[in-house]
């Protein structure tokens, strides 16, 4: 069997070199932030244009919910984000490129709910995840909106109504992740989304925690001049206490007690902190490059290209 062994080995090797397995980019997700597209040639355009600028030949996905890219902006403020997560972890999964697994990149919102997909279903899996300005502990005000940005202004004025009150809190996508810190008890209660994708409930989703600890890596970057995010440190999964005093990660019971695996995923030097220069989403392209694609998005899959000759021994 060890001469078997050895044989098997040397012909793998020679398989590979003559590209009968072949090696190729891990694909690449995408998943935009509030009141922008998966299709925008200015923002998800650009970035996946500066991934296949660095690693030609790389499948990229940018997600979209709803039939055309006005739905899916629509999406973006209006809707429920448990329903569209699920609607994303079948879309994925019934992608033939992304079968092997893949990477994923967040925007804002966009990455608290691509780790709700990682954490609720992780099939096909995610190897890196890398989230930019992302509400991970929630946000204690709304965000605000462009000037020119009616489906924003509307979601405001909606959501003017109460964050917890029966429709905002079941349509208003930004509602969902609401946290008052002076209202924990109202939080835990109300809020459909947050509460049970950062295990706060009583009874822990331990499926949550084990998926999650199947990163490769973490990447929580943080925009130093955030004011949309209240607080900016929720991208780092830091967040008030009931003083208004920032508490951060290590010292929350999220970590301590390890609900979501962040601690396990921390102490195997699995996560890591970056801040990225500006406001809300100034990223430029090469912060992406040289932060992102370079050491997050240049890992490769291996596959088959042709059957091969099984031996019966």
């Amino acid at each position: 069997m060890k001469d078997l062994s050895g044989f098997v080995s040397f012909i793998l090797i020679q398989l590979v070199l003559t590209g009968y397995v072949k090696a190729l980019y891990r694909p690449v997700v995408i998943w935009h932030g509030m009141g922008d597209t998966c299709c925008n040639p200015d923002s998800m355009g650009k970035i996946q244009e500066a991934i296949k600028g660095v690693l030609p030949g790389i499948y990229t996905y940018s997600i979209m919910i709803g039939e055309d890219e006005s739905g899916d902006k629509k999406a973006s403020f209006f809707g429920n984000i448990n329903e569209e997560v699920n609607s994303v972890c079948e879309k994925l999964k019934n992608d033939e490129n992304l079968k092997y697994g893949f990477n994923a990149i967040g925007f804002s919102q966009g990455g608290q709910f691509l780790r709700a997909y990682v954490q609720r279903c992780n099939d096909p899996p995610v190897y890196n995840l890398i989230t930019f300005g992302s509400p991970h502990n929630g946000v204690s005000d709304i965000p605000g909106c462009e000037a020119n940005d009616g489906w924003c202004r509307l979601m405001r004025t909606i959501a003017s109504q109460g964050a917890y009150s029966g429709y905002v809190r079941e349509h208003i996508i930004q509602a969902q992740y609401f946290k008052d810190p002076r209202r924990l008890d109202i939080y835990l209660k109300k809020n459909i989304f947050l509460p049970d994708i950062n295990n706060e409930l009583e009874v822990k989703n331990e499926t949550y925690k084990k998926n999650l600890m199947t990163l490769n890596k973490l990447v929580l970057i943080r925009f130093t001049e955030d004011t949309t995010l209240k607080p900016r440190d929720t991208s780092w999964f830091s967040f008030y206490d009931e003083e208004g005093n920032i508490v951060p990660l290590r010292e929350q019971n999220l970590y301590k007690e390890d609900w979501i695996g962040l601690k396990t995923l921390d102490e195997a030097g699995k996560i890591v902190f970056k801040d990225c220069e500006g406001s809300h989403m100034s990223i430029e392209l090469i912060y992406f490059v040289d932060e992102v694609v370079l050491p997050y998005l240049n890992n490769t899959l291996k596959y088959r290209k042709k059957p091969l000759l099984v031996i019966q021994t």
